[in-house]
């Protein structure tokens, strides 16, 4: 087999896969064949390929993809979040836990904060998706009151179609440069089949993982439940007659009285200066005032003034 045949059989290989989603390889190694020394003309690259499947390969060539059927069962990841009042966080995670088991399933993940009556849980668990209905009302069923129901779902059917196709063709085009790498005339032709080989490889792990991925999370459902306390109003009591504390706030407040009354001293003698100059200006003043209110009036002698008849 020569070098221009090995290439032209690549690129066929990856055209095929390109059809089915395995977008990148097949153009890379078209490139490849036209860049190389001694290839044909495009034209004739493909007579050349077609006349070499006919005769290395006698199997006919893989589809890229059978059609998908149209009663495909739905693949729906479930998830809900439950807000529960219940009288003790506590007793409520334990039944919740027995309740998970017994729908056979597990608990993912718990947090809980303050203590005794206070204390709030957060439990995250998984059950298969058939036991999703019985896991909501069994976690319902354990609170004294529903705050809040949240039910979502999110449908991977088309994805999940989508990767099998692409399973199919990745998978048919590596079965085919397996079948090219057996034949292969020379080191160099072996190694470049092989690369491509690798990069193939590589995505159908890639794809398996995905799909596995979307498998598991439709077949586990995932639900979140928040358990808070029922809240409790305090009974108030009136305390009884406690002389002790009559006495202490008596003294408290006569305390307070005495403060009071030296603060006023204190500012009555700080600002002595000023209101006793005041108060002595207002005193003469006033004796002034009441001095000529009170000096009598003499009229005017003099030569003119007629004497008494």
């Amino acid at each position: 087999m020569n070098y221009a045949r090995i290439l032209a059989l690549l690129a066929l290989a990856f055209a095929l896969a390109a059809c089915g989603g395995a977008a990148t390889t097949a153009p890379s190694m078209a490139n490849t064949s036209e860049q190389a020394p001694g290839a044909p003309a495009t034209g004739g690259g493909a007579s050349t390929g077609a006349d070499a499947l006919e005769k290395y390969d006698s199997q006919p060539a893989a589809e890229p993809g059978q059609p998908a059927q149209s009663n495909v069962e739905r693949l729906v990841i479930k998830t809900a979040d439950l807000s529960l009042q219940v009288a003790s966080a506590r007793e409520a995670e334990a039944n919740l836990r027995t309740l998970v088991g017994q729908l056979g399933g597990y608990v993912v993940k718990v947090e809980t904060s303050g203590t005794d009556n206070d204390m709030t849980s957060r439990v995250t668990f998984r059950v298969p998706a058939a036991r999703f209905d019985d896991a909501l009302a069994g976690a319902q069923g354990i609170a004294n009151k529903v705050l809040s129901r949240t039910v979502g779902g999110d449908d991977v059917t088309e994805e999940f179609v989508d990767l099998d196709s692409r399973l199919r063709n990745l998978e048919a085009t590596r079965d085919r440069l397996l079948s090219f790498l057996a034949k292969a005339d020379n080191v160099e032709d072996a190694l470049k089949v092989n690369e491509s080989l690798s990069q193939i490889q590589g995505e159908i792990e890639q794809v398996k993982g995905r799909r596995q991925s979307l498998q598991q999370s439709a077949a586990l459902s995932t639900i979140t439940v928040y358990f808070t306390p029922v809240p409790t109003t305090p009974i108030l009591t009136e305390d009884g007659w406690q002389p002790a504390t009559v006495a202490r706030r008596a003294l408290r407040d006569l305390v307070e009285f005495g403060q009071g009354l030296a603060s006023v001293a204190i500012v009555v003698l700080v600002w002595a200066p000023v209101w006793l100059t005041l108060l002595a200006a207002g005193f003469v003043l006033r004796r002034f005032l009441v001095r000529r209110v009170r000096r009598p009036a003499t009229p005017p002698s003099g030569p003119g003034t007629p004497e008494a008849a």
